[in-house]
């Protein structure tokens, strides 16, 4: 019934270790946390780092779209999702601060 909420949940899973250990702990490149979770760094723009807010906003944000899938028809909600992401990337690239990415 949920198959995308489910798959999209597990798949928070790995790709925000592989996103933590490409950040290294803050020293690193976020370069992936933008390309996976736009919306968690969000918080960049407001703050000198990423607050605890944002962070559950990015852990949400997967399951989130898994559920919009599977609520709407994947064919209806997989552009709107696509194109919200990648409007919010665009967003973080071009007022990101430089010493973030």
């Amino acid at each position: 019934m949920y198959k995308y909420t489910i798959f999209l949940s597990v798949l928070t899973i790995p790709l925000t270790a592989l996103c933590v250990f490409f950040a290294g702990g803050g020293h690193g490149n976020y370069s992936l946390l933008l390309l996976f979770f736009p919306f968690g760094l969000l918080g960049t723009l407001f703050n000198e780092g990423i607050s605890f807010l944002f962070i559950i906003i990015g852990l949400l944000q997967l399951p989130v779209y898994g559920f919009l899938l599977d609520r709407f028809t994947a064919k209806k909600a997989f552009p709107v999702i696509i194109g919200i992401h990648i409007i919010c990337m665009i967003i973080l690239f071009l007022l990101k601060r430089d010493e973030l990415f």
